[in-house]
């Protein structure tokens, strides 16, 4: 029996790269890709926020979140910030390196992450995996759960205090 190519059941991923790490949302999970306006908000940035026009970004240092560095102290290197809205209505931002990739991913590739392995590093913030094999190289790509991004960002801010 020939399986038929269902374009129907394909996924349009916006996928970037932090640390080691190939991570994704949804595309319609996000508004915009824009240039980091790092050296505009110098202040703003060292608290986790962006003004960008009108509105203000909260940025989500995944970098820090994965054990690397701060990002802010290497503005350059991180010149793109992915935005995407919150349930609440407020933005986020999420600093990369290299303009996002635009793939489509079959859902039946789409695996969900066992709750029990959702315990730290990129398993905590990820809510599904997609393994992709091309010539004998298996990349995996997490699909961020950006609800738990930010319950881990909020934690984080509290321990702070």
């Amino acid at each position: 029996m020939t399986t038929i190519h269902d374009e129907s059941k394909l996924e349009k991923f916006i996928v970037f790269t932090v640390a080691d790490y190939r991570l994704a949302l949804p595309i319609k999970a996000v508004l915009k890709v824009v240039t980091n306006p790092y050296a505009m908000n110098h202040k703003l940035s060292n608290i986790g926020l962006i003004q960008i026009g009108h509105h203000m970004i909260r940025v989500l240092d995944l970098h820090q979140q994965l054990s690397l560095k701060d990002w802010r102290q290497f503005p350059e290197n991180l010149p793109f910030l992915v935005i995407t809205p919150t349930s609440q209505g407020d933005l986020c931002g999420i600093p990369v390196c290299e303009p996002p990739d635009l793939i489509e991913l079959p859902l039946a590739t789409i695996r969900q992450v066992p709750q029990s392995y959702r315990q730290s590093g990129v398993l905590e913030i990820a809510s599904h995996a997609i393994a992709i094999s091309q010539e004998d190289i298996t990349t995996t790509i997490f699909l961020l759960d950006i609800p738990q991004v930010l319950k881990r960002f909020n934690q984080s801010d509290n321990c702070q205090d």
